[in-house]
């Protein structure tokens, strides 16, 4: 175990020191993680942050693509007083895999195999267990609630509560639909002349179409490949199936979405604002990526909107949310 110390994280004037270690954690496959924590004198909450879609490394870093958001959310969670670990998803960086052949199922079993080894750590509360996970992990979080071995806490949907994979590609295209309308030029008026909702709606039920008829491990689409069970388990699971989860769920529940978020749908928290164990937020202008911005996002300019929002911390918003709720747990 390769082990970080002294990490100094300045706020509110105060100094605190946040120790890190990397280890491999193994079950079928080896997983690459970052546990942090404050001191292991005494035992502390534990809180599984679950990346989101792509690439991105534990940090939430890959090529050209600099957030930190993993980073910093894992910090931010330490200066609350809890045992925060990060980690790869399977096939990326330090984590392996067997190529293209896992599914959603499988990321759910890695995140599950994480907190029983996490559980099993001397400075852990294995009574006080917190899931975060953030776009696709918010999905992979609601998922977890089925397993009554966790026994979790509670958990934290950032950025994707509510939404399948499909409800989420619809989302989005539909407001590149809204947002050509008043786009100028050449190229405003092609896209107007190309982009109706039934031919969204047509290439995206053919995308799923697609995974349902392989007979093979991974299939093409548009030049890209893609897992063919990952892309079926998403297909099978609907916004409906998410929402009775979480009404079957007994822990404690967060789900906040930012109104300027373009790739998660802010306003379908209100299906389950009246369940007794959620709360929800819905802050003014925070992005997907939990940054504060200055105007309505444009799911148009999105990668040039995320990178500039990188200069600028997670939002106070994001991180009075999380506090105030974890304070009540």
């Amino acid at each position: 175990m390769e082990k970080n110390l002294g990490i100094k994280k300045y706020y509110q004037e105060v100094i605190i020191m946040i120790d890190e270690e990397k280890t491999i954690i193994s079950n079928d496959i080896n997983l690459g993680a970052t546990i942090a924590y404050k001191d292991k004198k005494e035992k502390r909450p534990l809180v599984l942050l679950i990346a989101g879609t792509g690439s991105s490394d534990r940090d939430g870093n890959n090529l050209g693509f600099k957030s930190n958001i993993y980073k910093e959310l894992s910090n931010m969670f330490v200066e609350m007083g809890y045992v925060c670990v990060r980690y790869d998803k399977r096939g990326t960086h330090e984590s392996k895999s067997s190529g293209l052949n896992f599914g959603l199922s499988d990321l759910v079993n890695d995140a599950a195999n994480i907190i029983h080894y996490a559980k099993k750590l001397d400075y852990v509360d294995e009574n006080k267990v917190v899931i975060c996970g953030h776009s696709e992990g918010a999905i992979i979080a609601t998922l977890l609630t089925k397993n009554e071995d966790l026994d979790l806490k509670g958990i934290i949907l950032l950025s994707g509560a509510c939404m399948s994979l499909k409800d989420a590609m619809i989302y989005q295209n539909y407001l590149v639909l809204d947002q050509v309308k008043d786009m100028k030029g050449i190229l405003g008026w092609f896209l107007r002349k190309t982009l109706k909702k039934e031919s969204i709606e047509k290439q995206i039920s053919d995308f799923f179409l697609k995974a349902e008829h392989s007979k093979n491990n991974m299939y093409f689409y548009k030049g890209s490949i893609l897992p063919t069970k990952y892309i079926r388990e998403h297909n099978a699971l609907t916004k409906e199936d998410y929402i009775e989860l979480l009404k079957a769920y007994k822990g404690k529940i967060l789900a906040l979405t930012g109104k300027s978020d373009v790739q998660a749908d802010y306003r379908v928290l209100e299906e389950i604002s009246s369940f007794d164990n959620v709360t929800i937020s819905t802050p003014e202008q925070v992005n997907h990526v939990l940054r504060d911005v200055d105007r309505q996002s444009n799911i148009m300019n999105i990668k040039k909107e995320y990178k500039l929002s990188f200069k600028k911390p997670i939002s106070s918003k994001i991180r009075d949310s999380i506090k105030d709720w974890s304070e009540k747990l």
